[in-house]
């Protein structure tokens, strides 16, 4: 009868009429590696420390690792499932090490087999059994010696020989839980780990020597081993496993001789001694043990009993590991080196006060003592919180502050109290004699508050008119002529050519020059005799005088003077400004051009404008009000840093 191997389903052994049939064997192939561990089967490439120990508790839960199916002879494929063997196997390993000196360690594990269920197996009909398959017990004793190899770098690499003595009994039997004969093994064990930690990466080959079992025609004999792993710590306490790990016979490469698991889990360690694993898989290649599903859990005790440092402090408890303990007296048993007891960042060679923690206030820092008082004015820092480096002075309104007075700022202004005329009241800051320390709430003494006065520095000129804006008004009724010389200030002038200069409104009469847009319209010409302006000329003159009067916003007029002779429109020319000036017309606002033309003419236009009447603020007939200069030694307390 031909053996059979699925890539899919249960694990198989082929079943034939013949009856070779040896039940000594273990169907749980999930050993747990034996000592300190990264990952879970795989074992480490390196050993426990000198007198570590370590320990191991692992359940684990696994299903259908052993089915008998009919073949086909003639056409060698599998029909049906005969039998369920093992269905399910509760079990749990106790596992433990111990490091001797630095390069060996010395382990065992016992298997417990808590519940071992299935339909069992009838070897004369290769069948299921009458009684169905239920044993609980212990399985085979696992002992082993292993050393470190090679270490260099990240990569490590020991040796481990052993073997299994034939302690498996059971109650309900002890099929398929261990071997009745011992049985011999060794394995390789290397390792790479990151340089920070992290990442490690372990790889396992091996050997089995066994004494062959046959069930039928599959058989279990000696074989090769093999693992590999890889583990990743997310965190100081929790790290993601993943591994693989076979079998496969050294003269037969059968499906049902060569069983593979994959398994994926998590470590989390509790404390630096206790670690937690859960974890899960599956068989890939469906050999004998090989499980449709397994799960497991476990709990590993491993303190790290070296003294790597040599300071009498066990790593376990050594906070810092390879930096041996200082032994000052202060925290002692942490493991640590205490460079700077009190934390002031002076270590304590150059630390006056190595358990008195600086104050890091800038004054002498260096000592590593605190400086309670640093001016030494009897007044403690924490209250001298704004002079701290000034001795109080006992001067001023404030005489116990902590600062003298030449430093100290009562209203809080920019200005020392030495230097404040007003120490209890801010200045200002208005721009106007800010170095006295007092405000200045009318610059120009005309009675209007600076916060209500239009013109802060040109003082109202008091008339009756709008004096509540603190600006002068120098033209009250807006009719060109100034209230100094109106005779009616508050009456606008009729531009009609009857007294039109005395600022009083008059009947009758003609206008004779508007302003219309940039160009000023004359109801006549401008016209000379030979002694100038005639008389008709001058009173169009005075009406375009007084239209350049009320229109402040033209900054700029331009006067075109024509005549037929050069001489006369040089001498016409000067005539139009000398009677411009004599109405109180800006000369330096005129640009005047003259030319030789045909035609005789005078004309005004604008040529330069801004958007809006000048205010009041634009002019001071009494001038602006001029600040105090500062006194000679008063510029150091006129503004802080």
């Amino acid at each position: 009868m031909a053996v059979v191997c699925l890539t899919i389903g249960a694990p198989v052994v082929a079943a034939a009429q013949s009856v070779p049939y040896d039940p000594a064997i273990d169907v749980q192939l999930f050993e747990y590696a034996v000592g300190p561990k990264t990952f879970f089967a795989v074992a480490d490439g390196d050993v426990a420390a000198a007198n570590q120990v370590a320990m191991d508790f692992m359940v684990t839960f696994l299903k259908n690792p052993l089915t008998v199916y009919n073949v086909d002879d003639q056409q060698d494929v599998i029909t049906g499932e005969r039998t369920r063997v093992v269905e399910s196997v509760l079990a749990g390993e106790l596992s433990g090490a111990y490091g001797l000196k630095d390069r060996f360690q010395i382990g065992a594990s016992l298997p417990l087999v808590f519940s071992m269920s299935g339909q069992g197996l009838d070897p004369a009909s290769a069948g299921a059994s009458m009684d169905s398959l239920q044993i609980t017990g212990l399985g085979d004793l696992r002992v082993e010696g292993k050393a470190r190899i090679w270490r260099q770098g990240a990569m490590r690499l020991a040796g481990a020989i052993g073997l299994t003595l034939p302690s498996s009994f059971g109650a309900g039997g002890s099929e398929f839980i261990g071997d009745d004969l011992p049985t011999f093994r060794g394995h390789l064990a290397w390792q790479w780990a990151s340089a920070d930690g992290k990442a490690s990466v372990g790889l396992n080959a091996g050997l089995i020597l066994r004494k062959p079992r046959d069930i039928y025609a599959s058989e279990v004999g000696q074989q090769f081993t093999y693992g590999a792993a890889g583990a990743y710590a997310v965190t100081d306490r929790f790290s993601l496993i993943a591994e693989t790990f076979g079998r496969t016979g050294m003269t037969s490469f059968d499906t049902d001789n060569s069983p593979i698991e994959v398994e994926g889990g998590l470590r989390i360690l509790g404390t630096k001694a206790i670690a937690v694993v859960l974890g899960g898989g599956a068989g890939v290649v469906k050999g004998i043990g090989s499980p449709d599903l397994r799960v497991f859990a476990s709990v590993g005790w491993a303190p790290d009993t070296r003294d790597t440092d040599g300071d009498g402090v066990p790593n376990n408890k050594d906070r810092c590991v390879l930096v041996p303990e200082d032994k000052d007296g202060f925290e002692d048993s942490d493991g640590c080196p205490d460079d700077d007891n009190d934390g002031d960042r002076r270590m304590d060679s150059e630390d006056k006060c190595p358990l008195e923690k600086e104050d890091i206030d800038g004054f002498e820092d260096d000592d590593g003592c605190p400086d309670l008082d640093n001016d030494g004015d009897g007044i403690p820092d924490l209250e001298d919180r704004i002079c701290p480096l000034d001795k109080e002075d006992g001067l001023g309104p404030q005489p116990t502050d902590g600062c003298p007075i030449d430093k100290r700022d009562t209203d809080v202004d920019g200005i020392y109290d030495d230097v404040d005329q007003c120490y209890d009241q801010e200045e200002d800051m208005d721009g106007f004699e800010d170095w006295d320390g007092c405000p200045d709430l009318d610059q120009d003494h005309d009675g209007v508050a600076d916060d209500e006065d239009q013109c802060p520095v040109c003082p109202e000129d008091v008339d009756g008119f709008e004096d509540g804006d603190g600006c002068p008004e120098l033209d009250n009724d807006h009719d060109g002529l100034l209230d100094a010389v109106d005779q009616c200030p508050d009456e606008a002038e009729v531009m009609n050519g009857i007294d039109d200069f005395d600022g009083c409104p008059d009947e009758g009469g003609a206008e004779v020059a508007t302003l219309e847009g940039d160009r000023m319209v004359f109801a006549g010409a401008i016209t000379f005799d030979s002694k100038g302006l005639s008389r008709a000329g001058k009173l169009i003159l005075d009406q375009a005088a007084l239209l350049m009067l009320q229109h402040r916003e033209v900054q700029r007029w331009t006067v075109a003077v024509a005549s037929k002779h050069t001489a006369d429109v040089r001498k016409r020319g000067g005539w139009v400004l000398q009677h411009l000036k004599s109405r109180g017309v800006d000369l330096d606002s005129i640009e005047l051009l003259t030319s030789k033309e045909k035609n005789e003419a005078v004309a005004v236009v604008v040529s330069e404008r801004v958007d809006a009447l000048p205010g009041p603020a634009d002019m001071c007939p009494a001038g602006e009000v001029t600040p105090r200069p500062a006194p000679p030694g008063r510029e150091r307390g006129a503004a802080k840093a």
